[in-house]
Formats: C-alpha cells, sequence, structure tokens
C-alpha cells in the first residue's frame, strides 16, 4: 500500500467517522452524563464495531445481509428500539447524575454501548460497501486487506476519542453540570425523536 492511497483510505474512513448521527448522540451521551473514561470506552466500542463491519465488506459477508432484506431491516428495527430505549432510559432518570462515576460494571456497559449502536446500523455496512468496492480486487493481498480493516476502526475511535475530549473540555463540562438534569431530558428527547425518523424512513 503506498502511502498516497492510505491517506485516500484515511480520509475516507474519517469523513465517514465525523457524519454526525446516532453513534455520535451515544458517544457523547456517556462522556458527558457519566465521564471522560466512560467516553473513550464508548468510542473503542464504536471502534470494534466498525472493524467489523469493515472485515464483513472486505470478505463479502456485507453483501449476504444486504442482499438479505429480512436481516437487513431487522438490524434497522433494533437500531430504533435500542435509540428509543436510551431516550426513556435518560427521560425517567431521576436521580443526581454522577459525572465521576467510574466502575467496571458502567464501563464495560458504555463499550458495548459503543459497540452494539455501530453493529445495528446497517447503513455504515452500505456505506463501506460503496466506499470500500473501489479498493477491493481479486489481487489485493492478506495485509491490504486487513490494513483496510484495522485503517477503519481505528480512525473511527480516534476521532471519537477527539470527540470526548473536545466535549468532556473544562468549560463545556461545567456548562453540562450546572444544567445536568435539564440538559440530560433534552438528551432523553432527541434520542427518542430520533428513532422515530428513523422508524418513519423504514416503513
Amino acid at each position: 500500500m503506498t502511502f498516497l492511497l492510505f491517506m485516500q483510505i484515511t480520509f475516507v474512513c474519517l469523513l465517514g467517522a465525523m457524519s454526525p448521527g446516532p453513534s455520535m448522540m451515544v458517544v457523547i451521551n456517556n462522556s458527558i452524563f457519566k465521564n471522560k473514561f466512560n467516553g473513550i470506552l464508548t468510542a473503542l466500542g464504536h471502534g470494534v464495531g466498525i472493524g467489523i463491519y469493515a472485515l464483513f465488506a472486505v470478505i463479502g459477508i456485507g453483501l449476504i445481509i444486504k442482499a438479505n432484506l429480512y436481516l437487513f431491516i431487522s438490524l434497522k428495527t433494533l437500531s430504533i428500539i435500542f435509540l428509543f430505549y436510551l431516550g426513556i432510559q435518560a427521560l425517567v432518570k431521576t436521580n443526581h447524575v454522577e459525572f465521576h462515576e467510574g466502575r467496571v460494571k458502567y464501563g464495560i456497559q458504555s463499550f458495548f454501548q459503543g459497540l452494539s449502536i455501530s453493529i445495528l446500523n446497517p447503513k455504515i455496512l452500505i456505506w463501506f460497501l460503496a466506499i470500500y468496492s473501489q479498493f477491493m480486487s481479486s489481487n489485493n493481498d492478506i495485509f491490504f486487506n486487513l490494513s483496510l480493516v484495522l485503517i477503519a476502526s481505528t480512525v473511527d475511535a480516534l476521532w471519537y476519542i477527539l470527540l470526548v475530549n473536545i466535549v468532556t473540555s473544562k468549560n463545556i463540562l461545567e456548562l453540562v453540570k450546572n444544567k445536568s438534569y435539564l440538559i440530560q431530558k433534552i438528551v432523553g428527547c432527541l434520542f427518542i425523536i430520533l428513532s422515530i425518523i428513523l422508524l418513519t424512513d423504514l416503513l
């Protein structure tokens, strides 16, 4: 892989990672309402999920999922349910937000939330099938294909880790702490609204 090709793939993956959507909301939510550590774990989980979809695209499994309408719709439906659940959870939560929560249980939960929101979003798979098709060839060796997967996963995780650091900066975090209850309810409403919009698109 030449340096120019590496930069092209990295740039394309970065553009995909930077696109606003459910994943960004989940990462930001865990960063400000749990803590920076949980935000980073969510970012890493999301990066792993992206790597799995990139692998599917590279080895062709993505084509099978795309062709199977039932499986594709099932993934989209689970994604909508997951977002709706996060929204309801934020709305019904009445206890004080603990910004320094660092228990292992919450860390594992954050990681799997990041993993889930990426795996349950089949649009990510379609994106990889569209973008990576220009880089795929029967002449590709294992190292090149593995590089495609690792670049996608690493770029995604690093972008979200950068986002975590931005939203947990001192000024922003102080603002969130002062209005934590209200912001939490707003975020909950946004999750629910987003899930309803996605459901409307699905129907």
